[in-house]
């Protein structure tokens, strides 16, 4: 009994400490501090805090997205030749496990790329936030990258990424060849 008083007595005086110290730190005293906690507004931000200067995060384009190759275009900032580079690596393991290159008009490409292909492998969902109208893009109002078949069996293609004009097969655009020595002859 006489532990359980002794902490209660050491509790209270370390509670008064605090008490007298905030009411000491105060230039109003024991008002001032009253009208502070009542009033938040109060305080004023310095414009030049640096926790008010940060901005604010950028969302992870391919949070909540299942696995895919894909997904890496979606992050914020790739130049062309990185949107190309994601792309073209997930053309060539397409090629690599069905041993040709998906053809076709845009929304066959997508399907077999999606699966609907004689090995029945699906690298994409054809609702892949990275699959446009009619190309691949990093964003809806980012340029397309269209997909060209030189050969489907051979495993050569060109991609060609539309370029400042945001318009396809115009003289701006990158263009791409995978192999990068393929020539046309």
């Amino acid at each position: 009994m006489k532990r359980f008083r002794s902490a209660i007595l050491v509790g209270g005086l370390v509670l008064l400490a605090l008490f007298i110290g905030l009411v000491l730190g105060e230039r109003d005293g024991l008002s001032g501090l009253i009208a502070r906690l009542r009033s938040p507004s109060g305080y004023k931000h310095d414009p030049n805090d640096p926790a008010l200067q940060a901005k604010t995060p950028v969302r992870d384009g391919d949070a909540g997205l299942p696995p895919s190759p894909l997904n890496g275009l979606l992050k914020p900032n790739l130049t062309p030749q990185e949107q190309t580079s994601i792309v073209g690596q997930m053309l060539l393991d397409y090629w690599t496990s069905v041993h040709s290159l998906p053809n076709g008009t845009w929304e066959e490409t997508v399907a077999q790329l999606a699966g609907a292909n004689r090995q029945k492998i699906a690298l994409i969902s054809k609702d892949h936030p990275a699959i446009g109208p009619n190309g691949f893009r990093s964003s809806p109002s980012s340029p397309g990258i269209q997909l060209h078949v030189i050969s489907s069996s051979g495993g050569a293609f060109q991609l060609i990424y539309d370029g400042p004009d945001g318009k396809p097969f115009t003289d701006d655009d990158l263009v791409r060849n995978f192999p990068p020595d393929l020539e046309f002859h």
